[in-house]
C-alpha cells in the first residue's frame, strides 16, 4: 500500500470516528429535543455537546486513574444510554423486561426465529422509512443549498486537503510537545507538564485509545478534520443569523478561497493545534448567547431557553477547556453582545440567568484542572505567563513553546515600528499644537493607525482603502442595527449591533499596542480570530442591506434569488480575477521519507525489536512500538574516541534516518536548501541544547556527519548494512543485528575527533 493511500484511509477513518462521536452519537441521544429544529441548529447543538461529552469522559477516567480502552468505551456507552433514555423518555426497566420476555419466548419455543426476525425487520423498515422521509425533506427539497454545501466542501479540500497528499508530516514546531503530553496520558499522567487546557489532547487521546490509531498519525491528519468543522460551524451560524438563504455560502467561500487575507490568518490551519481546535467553539458561543437574548421575557423560564443557555455554557466551557485564547475572544464577544442587547442585558431576569450560566460554564471547564491543581500539580509554564498578563504583565513574556518563529519575527518588526512611532511622538511633543486641533488630530491618527494595523495583519491587498473599508463596514453594521431597531425589527437590529460591537472590541485588541492598551494577545494570533469573525460580520452586513430592501414577506423569494445571484457573482469574480489563494503548508519539521519509513517499520516489525536513530521528532512518534536514539547523542558518543569507546544499540534492527537535503526546522540560514556535504561534516557539532541544534546550519552539519558515518560503516559492513528507503532528499539505512553478537557503531568515519594522537594510531 502506498503512503498516499494510507494517509487517505487514515484521514477517512479518523474523520468518520470523530464525526460519529461528536455529531451522530448526540443526534441519537437527543433525538426528541432535536425534532422540529433546522439542520444547522441541530448540527451546532450536537457538535457542541458531543465534544464536551467525549472530552469530559477522558478527564473523568484520567483523574480516576482507570483510563484505558474498556473504561472509555463503558463510560461512553453507559452514560450515553442513560442520557438517551432520560431525554427520549424511554424506561430502561420496561425495555429490559420486554427484551427478556422475547428472549424467553424464543428459548421456550413459543416464538420462533422467524417471528423474531419479522419484528426486527419491521423495526428496520420503520427506521428506513423515517430516514427516507427525512432525506426527502432535508435534502431533495433543498437541492440547490446542498449543491452549495458540496461546493464549500470541494473548496475546502482543494485549498487545504491537497496538503494531506503532498506533506505527510505536521506543519508546526510545537506538535512534538503536544504529542509528548498525549503519550503521557496513555501512561496515566494527565497534566504531565503542569495544569493546562487539555481538551484537545483529551480528544486525540480518545481517538488513539478507542480506535487504535497511533497518536502521531492522528496529529498528522487531524488538522483537516479541524479545518472542516471550523468552516462548517461558521456556515451553520451564518445560516441561522441571516434572513437570506444563500449569502452564508458566499461568506464561507470568500473565507476559504479568497486571496484577500494575510497569510498568518490561515497559515496555522495546516497543523493540528489546540488553538485552532478551540477556535471552533467561539462562534457557537456567540450564536447561543444571541439566541438567548433574542428570547422574549415571558419565555425565559421555558425549557427552550434553558436549553439555549445550557448550550452556551457548554460552548464557552469548551473554549476554556481547550485554549485560553479562544476563551479570551469568546469573552470579548460576549461583552460586545451584551452592549448590542444592552436593554435586555441590564434587565434583571436576563442578567441573572446569563451570569449564572457564565459561572456554571467556567466551573465546568475549570473543574478538572482545579482537581489536578488541588492534588498538587503545578500550573504549566504558559499559564503562569497568562496570569502575569491578567495581573498587568506584558504579553512579550510568553514562553518560547507557545510562540512560532514567524510570530517572533512579526513581534520584532512590530516593536521596531512602535519604537519609531514613539520616537516620532516624542519629537512631536516638542512642537506646540493648539488645543482645539489636538483632539481631531488624535482621532485621525488613531483611525489611520487602526487601518494600518488591519492592512498589516488582516488584508492581503495593496490598496489602502480596503483597510478603511473594513472599519467603515464595522461602523455601518452598527448603524444598520439602529435602523432596524427604529423599524421595530428589534432582535434582528440588536444582533447586527452586537456583531459590530464585537468587531469593534476585536479591533481594539488587534491595535492594543498602538493605542497604549495592554497587549493581551499577539496580533498575529489575534488576526486568526479577527478574520473568522469579520467574515461573519460582513455577511450579516450584506444580509441586513438585502433585508432592508426586501423586508416584506412578499419579497422573500426575490431576496433569496438576489442573494443567490450575489453569491455566484462574488465567487465568479474571485475566480475571474485570479484571487484564489494557493496556500503552501510544506513541513520544515518532518520529511515525507521519515513518515513513510516510520509507518513501514511499525508495520513490518514486532514491537520493541527496533530502534530509529534520527533527529528529535521521531522520539515520541514510535514510542508505543519501538525505541529512539537521537542523532546528536549518537554522534557525540563517538566524537572523542579511544580504543575502548563502544556504541551499542541492543535491538534486532537499527534504522538510520538521514536527510540528504536537511530541513530548516523553521530557521533559515545562508545556505538553506543545500545538500549535505563534506564541508558541513568537517565543522564542529552544534553545542546548543533543545531543538536549536536541529535548526538551520546545525541540522546541515548533523545530517552531513550522519551521512558520512553511514558511508564509512557501510563500507566496513557492505553485506549487512542496506538502504531501506531512498528518495531525492532522504535516505534510510537498516542494520540487522544478531542479538548475541551486536555491532559497535562507534567508528572513525573521518570527521570525528580523537582524545590523543596515540589513540588514533
Amino acid at each position: 500500500m502506498s503512503m498516499t493511500t494510507l494517509v487517505i484511509l487514515r484521514f477517512a477513518g479518523i474523520f468518520a470516528a470523530y464525526t460519529g462521536l461528536t455529531v451522530l452519537l448526540p443526534a441519537i441521544m437527543f433525538r426528541r429535543i432535536l425534532a422540529g429544529r433546522g439542520l444547522s441548529e441541530q448540527f451546532l447543538m450536537c457538535y457542541t455537546f458531543g465534544n464536551f461529552y467525549i472530552i469530559n469522559i477522558v478527564f473523568a477516567v484520567q483523574l480516576l486513574h482507570i483510563s484505558g480502552f474498556w473504561a472509555l468505551v463503558l463510560f461512553t456507552a453507559v452514560s450515553g444510554i442513560l442520557i438517551w433514555s432520560r431525554v427520549n423518555r424511554v424506561s430502561l426497566r420496561e425495555l429490559c423486561i420486554k427484551t427478556g420476555i422475547i428472549c424467553k419466548k424464543i428459548l421456550q419455543g413459543s416464538m420462533g426465529m422467524r417471528g423474531a426476525l419479522y419484528r426486527v425487520c419491521n423495526r428496520i423498515k420503520a427506521v428506513l422509512k423515517r430516514s427516507v422521509r427525512l432525506f426527502y425533506y432535508k435534502v431533495i427539497c433543498n437541492t440547490l443549498q446542498w449543491i452549495l454545501v458540496g461546493t464549500v466542501i470541494i473548496a475546502l479540500f482543494w485549498i487545504y486537503g491537497r496538503n494531506l497528499l503532498l506533506t505527510y508530516g505536521y506543519c508546526a514546531s510545537d506538535i512534538p510537545v503536544h504529542l509528548n503530553w498525549i503519550n503521557e496520558m496513555v501512561r496515566g499522567n494527565l497534566f504531565s507538564d503542569g495544569v493546562y487546557p487539555f481538551g484537545f489532547h483529551c480528544m486525540i487521546y480518545y481517538l488513539h485509545t478507542v480506535f487504535r490509531v497511533d497518536t502521531y498519525a492522528i496529529l498528522c491528519v487531524f488538522y483537516l478534520v479541524q479545518v472542516f468543522f471550523i468552516h462548517m460551524v461558521l456556515l451553520a451560524v451564518m445560516k441561522l443569523l441571516c434572513r437570506s438563504l444563500y449569502l452564508p455560502y458566499a461568506g464561507v467561500l470568500v473565507y476559504i478561497l479568497g486571496n484577500l487575507w494575510a497569510k498568518q490568518t490561515y497559515s496555522r490551519f495546516g497543523a493540528s493545534l489546540p488553538q485552532e481546535f478551540g477556535m471552533i467553539f467561539v462562534i457557537p458561543s456567540v450564536y447561543f448567547l444571541i439566541s438567548f437574548f433574542q428570547t422574549e421575557k415571558e419565555k425565559l423560564k421555558t425549557r427552550e431557553t434553558k436549553l439555549l443557555s445550557g448550550c452556551f455554557a457548554l460552548a464557552f466551557a469548551l473554549t476554556l477547556a481547550i485554549h485560553f485564547y479562544g476563551t479570551m475572544i469568546a469573552g470579548l464577544c460576549c461583552i460586545g453582545i451584551a452592549v448590542g442587547f444592552c436593554p435586555r442585558f441590564l434587565n434583571k431576569e436576563y442578567f441573572k440567568r446569563i451570569m449564572m450560566t457564565g459561572i456554571i460554564s467556567v466551573f465546568l471547564a475549570v473543574l478538572p484542572m482545579g482537581i489536578a491543581f488541588a492534588g498538587g500539580t503545578p500550573l504549566q509554564g504558559s499559564l503562569g505567563w497568562g496570569l502575569s498578563v491578567i495581573n498587568g504583565g506584558k504579553s512579550e513574556e510568553a514562553s518560547s513553546e507557545d510562540i512560532t518563529m514567524e510570530e517572533m519575527a512579526a513581534r520584532l518588526n512590530e516593536n521596531s515600528k512602535n519604537n519609531i512611532k514613539s520616537n516620532n511622538a516624542k519629537s512631536m511633543q516638542t512642537k506646540r499644537i493648539p488645543a482645539m486641533t489636538e483632539t481631531p488630530e488624535k482621532i485621525k491618527n488613531t483611525w489611520n493607525m487602526m487601518a494600518q494595523r488591519i492592512g498589516e495583519f488582516i488584508i492581503n491587498l495593496p490598496e489602502q482603502w480596503c483597510a478603511y473599508a473594513v472599519l467603515i463596514g464595522i461602523a455601518v453594521v452598527i448603524l444598520l442595527g439602529l435602523i432596524f431597531i427604529i423599524l421595530r425589527k428589534t432582535t434582528y437590529g440588536e444582533m447586527l449591533m452586537s456583531a459590530g460591537f464585537c468587531m469593534g472590541i476585536l479591533t481594539l485588541l488587534l491595535c492594543a499596542s498602538g493605542l497604549g492598551l495592554p497587549m493581551l494577545m499577539d496580533p498575529a494570533r489575534c488576526s486568526i480570530y479577527y478574520v473568522y469573525l469579520l467574515i461573519l460580520t460582513l455577511t450579516v452586513l450584506m444580509d441586513g442591506i438585502l433585508y432592508l430592501i426586501f423586508m416584506h414577506r412578499l419579497f422573500t423569494i426575490p431576496r433569496n434569488v438576489l442573494s443567490f445571484i450575489l453569491t455566484v457573482f462574488i465567487v465568479g469574480s474571485m475566480l475571474h480575477q485570479g484571487m484564489i489563494k494557493m496556500p503552501g503548508f510544506g513541513s520544515d519539521y518532518v520529511s515525507n521519507g521519515a513518515l513513510t519509513c516510520l509507518s513501514n517499520i511499525i508495520k513490518e516489525n514486532k514491537d520493541k525489536t527496533w530502534t530509529i536513530v534520527s533527529a528529535n521528532d521521531e522520539t515520541q512518534m514510535g514510542l508505543d512500538h519501538g525505541w529512539h536514539y537521537e542523532t546528536i547523542t549518537f554522534l557525540r558518543n563517538m566524537e572523542y574516541m579511544n580504543k575502548d569507546t563502544k556504541l551499542i544499540i541492543p535491538t534486532k534492527n537499527v534504522y538510520f534516518f538521514i536527510e540528504k537535503i536537511p530541513l530548516n526546522y523553521a530557521v533559515l540560514y545562508s545556505g538553506s536548501g543545500q545538500s549535505i556535504s563534506k564541508k558541513a561534516a568537517s565543522q564542529s557539532l552544534p553545542n546548543s541544547g533543545g531543538i536549536t541544534m536541529y535548526q538551520g546550519e546545525g541540522r546541515w552539519i548533523l545530517m552531513s556527519r550522519m551521512y558520512y558515518w553511514a558511508q564509512a560503516f557501510k563500507e566496513r559492513y557492505p553485506n549487512d548494512m542496506k538502504v531501506y528507503y531512498e528518495s531525492e532528499d532522504f535516505v534510510c539505512y537498516v542494520m540487522p543485528q544478531n542479538m548475541y553478537h551486536q555491532y559497535n557503531f562507534a567508528i572513525d568515519y573521518g570527521y570525528n575527533q580523537f582524545r590523543t594522537q596515540e589513540d588514533k594510531n
